[in-house]
C-alpha cells in the first residue's frame, strides 16, 4: 500500500479558512517550534509515472510541543560543503498536534539531483493554528516486527458525508529517533467509510507511526 516519497503536501484547507478571518487563533512564534538536528537527505526518485523525477531531498522532524495544534510550514535551503546555498527546498505544511511530532520530506524546488550538497538549512516559516485540523481519522496503530523489518498498521476512517482524497503518511524512525523513510499512500474513501492501512519499513527502524497529509472532499 506504500508508494514513493511524496513530493509535497498541500495546504490543507483548514489552515486557509484560519487564515481568512481576523478572530481566529493567531499565529504561534516560530521559535516554538522545534526542528530536529538529525535530518537525513537523499537523492532518490519522487513523484510516480510520467511525473517522476530524480531529485534531492531532506526528510527532517518538527516538534509542536505548544498546547496548540498547528499547520506548521518548513523551509530551507541545501548548501555544499562551504556552506553556500546551492538550491531552494519547496515549503511543506502539515498538521502537528499539540506535544507531537511530525516527518517532513522536503525536496528541491526545482526536483533535481544536487551532488554537490552535504547538508540542509531548515527554518520554521509558520506555525498557524486552526479550528480545523484534518478531519480524517487514523486509529488503531500498533507495530510488530517481521523478518527484520518494521511493519506499521491502522485504520483510516473517512467521518464526513462526501467522498475522500486523502495522503496518508508513514514515518519510520532508528533507535535513535533518526528518520529513515516516508512511504505515502493516496486513499479515495468513500462517505462514513473506513479502510485498513498497513506500511513496511526498512531493515534497523524501530519506530513508526502514520498520519494525515493532505485530504480534499
Amino acid at each position: 500500500m506504500s508508494r514513493s516519497l511524496a513530493p509535497s503536501v498541500v495546504l490543507a484547507l483548514g489552515l486557509l479558512a484560519a487564515a481568512c478571518g481576523n478572530d481566529g487563533p493567531k499565529a504561534l512564534d516560530p521559535d516554538l517550534i522545534r526542528v530536529t538536528t538529525d535530518a537525513k537527505m537523499r537523492t532518490d526518485t519522487v513523484g510516480e509515472g510520467v511525473h517522476a523525477e530524480l531529485s534531492t531531498f531532506v526528510l527532517v522532524d518538527a516538534e509542536n510541543p505548544t498546547s496548540q495544534g498547528a499547520y506548521v510550514t518548513l523551509g530551507g535551503t541545501l548548501a555544499d560543503a562551504t556552506g553556500r546555498p546551492v538550491s531552494e527546498l519547496k515549503p511543506q505544511s502539515l498538521w502537528i498536534p499539540a506535544g507531537e511530532r511530525r516527518t517532513y520530506a522536503l525536496v528541491d524546488l526545482e526536483r533535481k539531483p544536487r551532488p554537490e550538497a552535504v547538508g540542509a538549512q531548515v527554518i520554521v516559516r509558520s506555525a498557524m493554528p486552526s479550528e480545523y485540523p484534518p478531519v480524517a481519522q487514523i486509529t488503531g496503530l500498533k507495530t510488530y516486527p517481521d523478518d527484520g523489518k518494521l511493519v506499521v498498521q491502522g485504520r483510516l476512517e473517512n467521518p464526513t458525508t462526501r467522498i475522500g482524497r486523502i495522503i496518508v503518511i508513514a514515518a519510520f524512525h532508528d533507535a535513535e529517533h533518526r528518520p529513515m523513510t516516508r512511504p505515502f499512500d493516496v486513499i479515495s474513501l468513500d462517505a462514513k467509510r473506513g479502510v485498513n492501512l498497513q506500511f513496511v519499513g526498512p531493515k534497523g527502524a524501530k519506530y513508526a507511526t502514520i498520519f494525515i497529509g493532505d485530504e480534499t472532499y
